[in-house]
């Protein structure tokens, strides 16, 4: 359950503001302070760049702090992170008693009798610990644990934090500790500053070590700050300071899912509403309540639906979106121009549209700049993941190919990909921008759902199917494939080591098997019959040359995982899998089969519709 209320508040500021898938306010930021000072003695001259990780969504810690500087805890006693929510169960008894006199008018006299105002408000209270005034400055006292030097230089609680965030520790393990840098920052910051503070950092890790080049690790959102890097210090010399950039599931061009929403709003699709919508954000042992959820909607006539979604998403697109540069960052070019017009007309917002302006300019620009840095002796690579269904927030999503929360043409620089469930046309030609296929390396994916000719990096780019953004961190072969990136100087393209990392390959997340076969192999076998012993031994072992091949074969990393599994069930180390009660399977099946008859017999609309016969498709503003 308690996943299930992460994904959907994520899920509810996705279809609001951003996406999932962290920093600099009012006062001076928060700092991590460091342990004893000192420097590398390598002189730069070790053989490895030294690497600065620019994060994603939410990976860097924030801070509220109250009118004395003092840290705002939460009802445990616990500071408040990502946004910044502390909902006591006085706040959650005193939002009921606000909602339940609109709620039950509404049902009465199936009109929005202040329902749709009452949730949009609730909503955008509730999520306002972010909310930045109109020249973009941050409303509440807000800052970021940074981490001012290496890794080597954080306490015990930074390194656990970051090598949990981002696990680069066989990275640390060839080239050290004091080569390994955290940049942290706040998502709803001003993505110039954001550029500008990246720079100076740069130049301070540059002066540290001795190096006078480093690596840079883009991941998810830190790709956009790159983008602003990258447009705004070319003339300083940016690509003097580089020796590799290894971009992470980037958002180059934005996400589709969030400028989509903010730019079009939430889904309209009727049978997504009435039918996939809950079921497809829910987890598996939740769908009972999903159907449940189609169910009630109907209470409510569609109108009134519609416009409780409506409010609260332009609510929270003003309390958290609008104000934001970072957040604009996130949202695509090609609606550039809408957003503005929507969002920014009225001169009320210069500050924010001047600094849009520059970053949009940088995101037009990404292309370019990337290839004039290559020309200058930097080396791009791209880590992209495909066939992952965007969560169907926004109309016609299932038409494009994505990871859940990015779109795969942001991520790869413009990579074609068949729509989510299809493959490329049988007479498909490939785009051959900026690559051909050869007899000996095809560009186009082995199930011919991706053209990777059309990336701007298409000799340097990484695919992999079927996984899943915000689980990316735990795929063990895309932190291996970064980590020889960062240290194997001679790694130069998807032709260096096809037999280790070949340009497409299948997605993975190994985190339980590792700790179950961690787990195995401290069970003493003293006690165990002979069979029991054969059998646990041969499945470490096959556990263990999953974990150690890079070209993944799903279908024999679950047999692998499953069969470690069985062996402990049996000798009594670990239980069994409990089957869901055959009474909660009934019933997921019943409302299943009613919310499914609902939808075919009665239409998209509420009971009242039905009623009075009222119109059941959406009324689009």
């Amino acid at each position: 359950m308690v996943r299930y209320i992460r994904k959907t508040t994520a899920f509810i500021l996705t279809a609001a503001v951003i996406l999932s898938c962290t920093f600099i306010g009012l006062s001076s930021a928060a700092q991590e302070t460091p342990q004893d000072t000192h420097y590398p003695v390598c002189d730069g001259n070790c053989g490895y760049a030294p690497t600065i990780v620019v994060p994603g969504i939410f990976q860097s810690q924030s801070r509220m702090y109250d009118d004395d500087g003092n840290v705002v805890l939460d009802a445990d006693g616990r500071p408040l992170t990502q946004l910044m929510v502390n909902l006591t169960k006085g706040d959650i008894v005193k939002i009921a008693f606000k909602s339940i006199v609109p709620l039950l008018s509404t049902l009465l006299f199936q009109a929005d009798m202040g329902l749709s105002k009452t949730v949009a408000s609730i909503a955008s209270d509730v999520l306002s610990g972010n909310a930045k005034d109109t020249n973009g400055n941050h409303i509440n006292n807000i800052g970021v644990i940074k981490y001012k030097h290496s890794v080597a230089e954080c306490d015990e609680a930074g390194r656990e934090y970051i090598y949990r965030t981002i696990p680069l520790s066989g990275f640390s393990e060839i080239a050290g500790e004091d080569h390994l840098y955290f940049f942290t920052y706040n998502s709803f910051d001003s993505i110039l500053d954001l550029a500008d503070e990246l720079y100076d950092f740069i130049q301070q890790v540059k002066a540290e070590t001795g190096h006078d080049k480093i690596n840079l690790v883009p991941i998810s959102q830190g790709g956009t700050i790159a983008n602003a890097l990258f447009e705004c210090y070319k003339d300083e010399g940016v690509a003097d300071d580089l020796n590799r950039v290894v971009y992470i599931i980037p958002a180059l061009d934005g996400s589709m899912l969030i400028s989509k929403i903010i730019s079009e709003g939430f889904v309209k699709s009727d049978e997504m509403l009435y039918g996939r919508l809950f079921p497809a954000l829910m987890e598996s042992d939740q769908q009972w309540l999903a159907y449940l959820v189609n169910i009630a909607l109907r209470l409510l006539p569609k109108k009134v639906v519609h416009k409780v979604i409506d409010k609260t998403v332009d609510s929270l697109a003003e309390t958290l979106f609008v104000n934001s540069t970072c957040m604009w960052a996130l949202t695509c070019s090609g609606d550039y121009d809408k957003m503005v017009e929507k969002y920014l007309s009225g001169g009320k917002r210069d500050a924010i549209k001047d600094e849009i302006e520059t970053y949009h300019r940088a995101q037009v620009n990404r292309i370019d700049n990337i290839h004039a840095m290559k020309e200058q002796g930097v080396k791009f690579f791209d880590v992209v993941n495909y066939d992952y269904p965007f969560y169907p927030l926004f109309e016609g999503c299932y038409n494009f190919n994505a990871d859940g929360i990015i779109n795969v043409s942001s991520e790869s620089l413009g990579a074609i990909s068949a729509p989510i469930g299809q493959t490329l046309p049988d007479d498909y030609v490939e785009d051959g921008t900026y690559g051909t296929s050869t007899p000996e390396h095809s560009y186009i994916s082995p199930d011919r759902i991706i053209d990777a000719t059309a990336g701007a990096l298409c000799d340097t780019t990484f695919y992999f199917k079927g996984q899943d953004h915000e689980k990316t961190g735990r795929n063990d072969v895309i932190m291996r494939l970064a980590i020889e990136l960062l240290t194997d100087e001679n790694f130069t393209s998807v032709r260096s080591y096809p037999d280790r990392f070949p340009q497409f390959n299948t997605g993975r997340v190994s985190g339980e098997m590792r700790g179950t076969l961690e787990f195995a192999k401290t069970i003493d076998q003293s006690g165990l019959s002979e069979a029991d012993k054969a059998e646990l031994n041969a499945a470490i072992a096959q556990c263990e040359a999953q974990l150690a091949t890079t070209v993944v074969d799903l279908e024999a990393f679950n047999a692998a995982q499953n069969r470690l599994i069985n062996i402990l069930v049996k000798i009594g180390k670990r239980a069994p899998a409990e089957p869901e009660p055959p009474a909660m399977t009934a019933l997921t099946k019943f409302l299943k089969f009613l919310s499914n008859a609902m939808y075919v017999y009665l239409g998209p609309r509420g009971f009242s519709d039905v009623v009075f016969g009222r119109n059941n498709t959406w009324e689009l503003p």
